[in-house]
């Protein structure tokens, strides 16, 4: 069979681009020609998203705008994929089955001359630690695509970030579906951060998304160390108890402020990101307020905002008209912004560490974005900067 070019796409959360960013590098590595999604090629992967409506509706989109251009070419799709698309050539579970498969359909002698050569044209590297989830949210179908919690050997994680430092990479950002799940043996995430800043001499360590319900005393001192960047991304989900409690995430609005302001008074500039569904089923005037009460308690950096949309388990009785959550959208926005700014105020004349990830722009540890002008090329260097 005639050797294909292969062209790979991503939609979703850091976790599907840390593991399509190393099935490209797997493919790369046996010899495979990985050329740009547009450019002519005779075979995509697609690692999907189906988490929410929007996300499905885009990887439908990826799929038929692809196979539009090129009715011959072949779709593979990884990844959470929610319902059969005609336009799809197979499904596999995972890169592991892919990179497998394509193996063994494509046998001829490797030509290891890639176009698509693998750079850190950012210097933020995601690696993968942990995949899929314990807990069953009432909104959410995760589970169904990634099974219970599974970790990956520290070894093999430190092996990879130490490649990562030989390329020059400086921040890394452990990602997995619930990455304070991790548990390999009697290591927990905790005792494997310790490995990592023991092991490893990377810069900075970044956390992707945190589940409330996990976080404790021991985690949170990890954010003494200077190298463990001062964000959270902290999913609340909702400030009333009443709708916490329907979603099964067994935390209430108190309990995740008492998070916040024990990780504030470790670093007062920590920065706390977070998601918010709106008009989940049963939300009152009383319950959106209550939401609005907690986001004024804290100067979120930013919060991504969810109109609920039913998936998989979530049938429940209750329904908000859309009208309803456009309007709760809209004020939850305008107070957003308002506490964002009210962070960044904080910040104002303040000399930060900037990461460059472009010639001048980069994130401060604590995730602000800051521009720089210059005349200098500072992608991946580490420059303080007056905020």
């Amino acid at each position: 069979m005639q050797w294909p070019k292969i062209a790979l796409t991503t939609i979703g959360c850091k976790l599907n681009q840390s593991e399509i960013q190393d099935l490209k590098q797997d493919l790369i590595d046996a010899g495979y020609l990985i050329v740009d999604k547009n450019e002519p090629h005779d075979l995509h992967i697609i690692n999907a998203c189906s988490i929410t409506h929007g996300a499905e509706q885009i990887t439908r989109q990826k799929i038929r705008e692809a196979k539009s251009k090129n009715p011959k070419l072949q779709i593979f799709v990884m990844g959470c994929l929610n319902q059969p698309i005609p336009e799809i050539n197979k499904v596999f579970k995972n890169k592991k089955e892919v990179l497998k498969f394509i193996k063994k359909i494509y046998k001829n002698t490797q030509i290891r001359n890639s176009k698509f050569i693998i750079h850190n044209s950012r210097t933020r590297v995601l690696i993968k630690v942990q995949d899929g989830c314990n807990f069953n949210c009432a909104y959410c179908i995760i589970t169904k695509f990634r099974g219970q919690s599974k970790s990956i050997s520290p070894n093999k994680i430190i092996s990879q970030i130490k490649q990562k430092e030989k390329q020059g990479a400086k921040e890394i950002v452990l990602v997995g579906v619930n990455i304070l799940l991790y548990k390999f043996g009697t290591t927990d995430l905790a005792a494997l951060v310790k490995r990592i800043l023991d092991e490893t001499k990377i810069p900075r360590i970044r956390f992707s998304s945190l589940d409330p319900r996990l976080v404790n005393p021991t985690f949170l001192n990890l954010f003494r160390n200077k190298r463990i960047c001062p964000h959270l991304h902290l999913s609340l989900q909702s400030g009333s108890n009443k709708i916490l409690k329907l979603m099964n995430r067994h935390y209430t609005a108190q309990r995740y402020l008492q998070i916040i302001k024990t990780a504030r008074k470790i670093n007062p500039l920590t920065s706390i990101t977070t998601d918010i569904i709106i008009g989940f089923p049963g939300e009152t005037e009383k319950d959106f307020q209550d939401t609005l009460n907690l986001v004024k308690k804290i100067d979120f950096l930013k919060i991504h905002i969810f109109p609920y949309s039913a998936r998989g388990a979530s049938k429940e009785q209750g329904q908000i008209n859309e009208s309803v959550k456009k309007q709760r959208f809209i004020k939850l926005n305008k107070l957003a912004e308002k506490q964002s700014q009210k962070f960044l105020k904080k910040m104002k004349d303040k000399i930060m560490p900037v990461l460059f990830e472009q010639k001048e722009t980069g994130y401060t540890p604590n995730y602000i974005l800051v521009k720089k002008k210059t005349k200098q090329n500072l992608a991946n260097k580490i420059i303080n900067v007056k905020i």
